[in-house]
């Protein structure tokens, strides 16, 4: 999961409204002070629900929604913005759903942690700045991870037992545990015996496990784990080819670029034009 957008402070939707529409990202809105209105829009049809904090605005990223309210609302809010959401949140909210949650106030100081925990991605890390900027790059999206991971507990443990299914079984936990560990140590290239070594399993029987659970092989889960992470770090201008190959397993950046270009079709280059073009 990575941070798309991040923000908090005080808000006045009844004066400056955010009109309805779909954000094309998971957002996560916690109201922590004060009220305001959530606004709906599908097809000709719109209608509105009152927020009164502390609460949770959760919606998926076709959910046509927007902010306002009265023009004496007031609130504050914390505000994070992510490209994808963990299976289960995927399940019970629904790519183009909404899920109001409410939540104690005795809460509140552990998101504004979590918060200051993401702006530790963009701190320098390293002894030197050359190393710094060099390792920020592949820190972000891991930092960014445990905080969408953390959104998501805080997020199950508001809702019902009866909506979260069955628990993980041994299969789940396993493929779920690989492909961790395999992000967790990407620049080092793993190899599938690296992996399956990592969670007590021998090769064979991992496989087995990824097509029951995921229908695919593992390899074709990691080079997609991959090629996330490459698409993440080509968003930076200043990140060379050499680098991301660094980051991401490939080793040289002519290796990185032959793979990148049998995987969509053009080259880095022509993938970061694409990109620049688009902002």
């Amino acid at each position: 999961m990575f941070l798309l957008y991040r923000n908090r402070g005080e808000r006045r939707f009844g004066l400056k409204p955010i009109f309805a529409y779909p954000r094309g990202a998971w957002q996560y809105q916690f109201i922590i002070e004060g009220e305001t209105s959530i606004t709906f829009r599908t097809g000709n049809r719109e209608w509105e629900e009152r927020l009164v904090a502390p609460v949770l605005s959760v919606t998926g990223p076709d959910c046509v929604h927007g902010f306002e309210g009265r023009p004496s609302d007031f609130c504050k809010v914390i505000v994070f913005h992510f490209d994808e959401a963990d299976f289960t949140v995927r399940t019970i909210i629904g790519h183009d759903g909404y899920r109001r949650i409410p939540f104690s106030s005795a809460e509140t100081p552990a998101l504004h942690t979590l918060y200051e925990r993401c702006g530790e991605a963009r701190k320098t890390i390293g002894t030197t700045p050359a190393e710094a900027k060099k390792r920020a790059g592949f820190f972000e999206p891991l930092i960014y991870g445990i905080v969408g991971s953390e959104i998501t507990l805080f997020i199950l443990r508001h809702i019902p037992k009866a909506e979260l299914g069955y628990a993980p079984n041994f299969s789940e936990s396993k493929v779920s545990g690989a492909l961790a560990w395999y992000e967790a140590n990407l620049p080092r290239n793993p190899t599938m015996s690296d992996v399956a070594d990592a969670v007590h399993l021998s090769p064979t029987h991992l496989r087995r496990l990824f097509h029951k659970i995921r229908g695919v092989s593992p390899q074709v889960a990691f080079t997609e784990i991959q090629f996330k992470r490459v698409k993440w770090l080509m968003r930076d201008p200043a990140m060379t080819f050499e680098r991301i190959a660094d980051f991401t397993g490939f080793g040289s950046a002519s290796a990185f670029s032959r793979a990148f270009a049998k995987e969509f079709g053009l080259s880095p280059k022509a993938y970061r034009k694409t990109l620049a073009s688009a902002q």
